[in-house]
């Protein structure tokens, strides 16, 4: 455990350092995985419901792609079960697996248990929340396919808790200092950004050519360059650099560089390399 600690502590230190946070959640979820010996994680930031809101997955290898059709396996993620009964309903935030919290048997016969092991492979889930007031649960959901998480695992995640609280509130900071600044940088435009050419923009800034941006925004390349010619003209900027150096300068984009060993993503920012994020969204 000291390790494993040490470990958290350190990535913990890095990320309130962070200027930017896009790059919290990746630290934390790359530690997190390789501490608990997971298989994927589940951020839980904003509130969900069992019908909508969006589900952020963050694992080592490529998941299968779930949505669009499958929103049976959406739901049963939203629902939280059975975490959301536990946590959002007592001020017990201790950290446990999901066999653990209803029993082994119930949760194996369970229909959400069912449903994440057919999309996923995973067997064990663990809920690490993070304490809070109010009535929206936050923290992350690790899923494993081995055997079920351990004691020790639930010592780890209690100790780490105050350090993951404390990270996700420099977060929270961040992210409402760069709301502010996006603001102030959009009334200095020509006019504000569309939702979907502030998505267009960042994908822009991690080098993708319009055919890749549109396959990951699920839009044509022409759309795409519909996007790009409305951001040029708004930003006041005749190419790609010119664009992503002015969008940089009005703090709609990170200004520093990209740490070493990373590669985009179009949900949460840049993954340490091999973590790659799924997003799931009903539309």
């Amino acid at each position: 455990m000291p390790d494993r600690y040490a470990r958290m502590l350190d990535v913990a230190v890095e990320v309130m350092g962070a200027e930017a946070p896009e790059f919290v959640w990746p630290l934390l979820t790359a530690e997190l995985l390789t501490a608990l010996d997971g298989e994927l994680i589940v951020v839980k930031e904003v509130p969900w419901t069992r019908d909508q809101g969006s589900v952020v997955i963050r694992s080592p290898e490529p998941l299968p792609e779930v949505g669009g059709g499958d929103d049976s396996v959406q739901a049963y993620i939203r629902s939280g079960y059975p975490f959301i009964d536990r946590y959002g309903a007592t001020s017990d935030w201790t950290p446990q697996s999901a066999a653990r919290v209803v029993g082994a048997r119930t949760w194996r016969s369970s229909p959400t248990a069912d449903a994440l092991r057919q999309a996923f492979g995973t067997r064990h889930v663990f809920g690490l929340p993070l304490p809070e007031r109010g009535p929206h649960v936050s923290g992350f959901l690790v899923h494993r396919s081995g055997s079920d998480f351990s004691r020790h695992d639930e010592r780890y995640a209690a100790r780490v808790q105050p350090l993951l609280k404390a990270a996700t509130a420099h977060r929270s900071l961040l992210m409402a200092s760069g709301s502010a600044r996006r603001r102030q940088a959009n009334h200095a435009l020509a006019a504000p950004l569309t939702p979907r050419e502030t998505n267009v923009l960042h994908l822009l800034a991690t080098g993708l050519t319009a055919e890749v941006i549109g396959r990951r925004l699920g839009i044509s390349p022409r759309t795409v360059h519909k996007h790009l010619n409305a951001l040029y003209r708004k930003l006041g900027a005749a190419d790609r650099l010119s664009a992503v150096l002015r969008a940089q300068d009005a703090g709609l984009l990170p200004g520093s560089a990209e740490p070493s060993g990373t590669h985009p993503s179009p949900v949460g920012g840049n993954l340490p390399h091999p973590y790659q994020p799924r997003k799931l969204s009903r539309t």
